[in-house]
C-alpha cells in the first residue's frame, strides 16, 4: 500500500505540474511581488497573541466592506433561488411548478435558509452579512487545518495572505449555496486529521456533511474521500476499528439524506410538481461537461439540446462516440480553467467595469493565483525516501478526486471556491521548502566564505 501512495503522490504532482505549464499571464505574478513583501514584513514585526480572533475580525471587516464596494448583481441562479424565497414568504409555491425546480429540486436547501432569514430581514444584505459570517469563519479554518502540516509562523502567512485573494471577497457577495457546506466540510476535515477516530467524531462527520449536502450536493466527494483514506491505512491490527467508524460514517450519512429528501418530498412544496418525466441531472452534468465546443461550462445549446429530448442517455453517447478522440486536450482544457483561471466569472455592477483599476485588479488576482499553484506543484512534489505524513495524504486524496470528477462534468470557475481552499491548506509546505532551500544555500555560501577568509 505504501508503495501505491507514493506511486498516487508522484502521479498527483505530475498532473498538476502540467497545468502549471499551461497557466495564463505568467508575468501577472510580477504584481503581487509587494503584496507579498508586506505580508512577510508584516508577520515579522507584528505580534499577535490571539491570532485565529484577529484573523477573523479583518477577514470580517474586508468581507463586509466588499459588500458595498463590489456591489454584485443577482444573476442566474441565485437570482432564480432568491425570488423564490421572496416567493414563500408571500405563500406563493408556484415556483415549483417551472422548470428551474423540477429540475434541480435539491437546490430547495439555500430556498428555505434564505427564507427563513428574509423573514427576519427582507434584504439581500442581511443574507451577505452572515456570507460574511461563514466566509470568515473559512479563512480562519484555513489557518486551522493548515497548522497541523506545517509551522505556527507559516500557517499564520498562508491564511493572511488568503484574506487578501479576490475572487473569494467577490463570492461572498454572491448568494451562492457554496459558503455553507465551504465551512462545514473544512470542519470535517479539520477533524479527521486533529481529532481521535471514535464513534462520536464519526457521528458528528455525517451530521455535517448531510448538513452540507442539504444545501449542495457536493458531500459524496469528501465521503469518496474518506473510503479511500480508510483503505489507504487499513492495518491488522486497527481495521475493525477503522471499518465500524466508516460504517458509522457512512450509515449516518445517508441515513440522514435519505430522511431530508423524503421530509421534503412529504412538504407543501413538493405538492406543487407537476408530473412529468424527470430528466436525470447527473447525466446532464456529464453531458455538459463533455462539450469540446464549450470546453466543458454550462451553455445554452446544451441546455436546448438535452432538455428537449427523451433520450438523455443516447444523446450522451453520441457525444462520447464522436468526441471522444478529443477529450485529452478537453481534459487538459477543464482543469486549466478550473484551478487557474477566475477572472472571466466576475460581474461587478459598478464604473469599475473596463478601468484602468478594474483591470488592474484583475491581473493582480490572476498573478495572485499562479503564485498559488507554483506553491501548490511545489507542496505536492512527494518526499521518496520516507512516509507522507497522513495529514497531508488525505489533503491529497481530496485534491484527486476533484481532479478526476471534474475531467467529466460541468465546470465553472465559481466551482474552484473550494478547491482552492484546499490549495492554501496544502501552500505553507512549498513556502518552508523554499525558506529551508533558501536557508541552505544562505549557509553553504557563507561556509565558504569564511573558508576563504581564513
Amino acid at each position: 500500500m505504501k508503495k501505491l501512495i507514493k506511486l498516487a503522490e508522484i502521479i498527483l504532482f505530475l498532473m498538476f505540474l502540467v497545468l502549471l505549464i499551461f497557466e495564463k499571464q505568467k508575468l501577472t505574478i510580477l504584481l503581487t511581488i509587494p503584496v507579498i513583501l508586506l505580508l512577510y514584513l508584516f508577520h515579522k514585526k507584528v505580534k499577535i497573541k490571539n491570532y485565529p480572533l484577529f484573523l477573523f475580525i479583518v477577514a470580517f471587516i474586508i468581507r463586509l466592506a466588499s459588500i458595498f464596494i463590489l456591489k454584485v448583481e443577482i444573476a442566474d441562479d441565485f437570482k432564480t433561488m432568491y425570488e423564490a424565497s421572496l416567493s414563500i414568504i408571500k405563500g406563493d409555491l408556484s415556483f415549483m411548478k417551472g422548470f428551474y425546480f423540477q429540475t434541480y429540486p435539491f437546490q430547495l436547501g439555500l430556498v428555505l435558509y434564505q427564507t427563513l432569514l428574509l423573514k427576519i430581514i427582507n434584504s439581500t444584505i442581511l443574507l451577505k452579512i452572515m456570507n460574511s459570517i461563514y466566509t470568515s469563519l473559512c479563512v480562519v479554518m484555513v489557518y486551522l487545518i493548515s497548522r497541523k502540516l506545517v509551522k505556527e509562523e507559516t500557517s499564520r502567512v498562508i491564511s493572511f495572505a488568503y484574506l487578501f485573494y479576490l475572487y473569494p471577497i467577490y463570492l461572498n457577495s454572491v448568494l451562492t449555496n457554496q459558503h455553507i457546506p465551504a465551512l462545514l466540510t473544512l470542519l470535517v476535515i479539520y477533524i479527521i486529521i486533529s481529532k481521535e477516530e471514535n464513534w462520536k467524531n464519526s457521528l458528528l462527520i455525517a451530521f455535517l456533511l448531510a448538513l452540507a449536502n442539504f444545501f449542495r450536493s457536493e458531500s459524496i466527494i469528501i465521503i469518496l474521500g474518506i473510503i479511500v483514506y480508510t483503505i489507504c491505512y487499513l492495518k491488522k491490527d486497527n481495521y475493525k476499528k477503522k471499518l465500524i467508524n466508516l460504517g458509522i460514517v457512512l450509515l449516518t450519512y445517508f441515513a440522514l439524506t435519505t430522511l431530508t429528501s423524503q421530509v421534503l418530498l412529504m412538504s407543501p412544496l413538493h405538492k406543487e410538481v407537476e408530473s412529468k418525466e424527470d430528466k436525470n441531472v447527473t447525466l446532464w452534468k456529464f453531458y455538459c461537461g463533455l462539450s469540446d465546443k464549450y470546453n466543458g461550462i454550462y451553455n445554452e445549446e446544451d441546455v436546448q439540446s438535452y432538455f428537449n429530448t427523451n433520450k438523455e442517455k443516447e444523446l450522451l453517447m453520441e457525444r462520447v462516440k464522436s468526441d471522444y478522440k478529443k477529450f485529452p486536450v478537453l481534459f487538459l482544457k477543464k482543469e486549466v480553467i478550473l484551478w487557474t483561471q477566475t477572472n472571466y466569472d466576475l460581474r461587478i455592477t459598478n464604473d469599475w467595469n473596463n478601468s484602468k483599476i478594474y483591470n488592474w485588479i484583475l491581473n493582480y488576482n490572476q498573478g495572485f493565483l499562479n503564485v498559488v499553484m507554483i506553491l501548490l506543484v511545489i507542496s505536492l512534489i512527494p518526499v521518496l525516501k520516507k512516509e507522507e505524513d497522513s495529514k497531508l495524504i488525505f489533503i491529497k486524496i481530496l485534491l484527486a478526486l476533484y481532479y478526476g470528477i471534474y475531467l467529466f462534468i460541468e465546470i465553472s470557475p465559481r466551482y474552484a471556491y473550494n478547491l482552492h481552499m484546499l490549495v492554501f491548506i496544502v501552500l505553507g509546505i512549498g513556502l518552508e521548502r523554499i525558506i529551508c532551500k533558501c536557508n541552505q544555500v544562505y549557509t553553504k555560501n557563507n561556509r565558504k566564505l569564511v573558508e576563504r577568509n581564513q
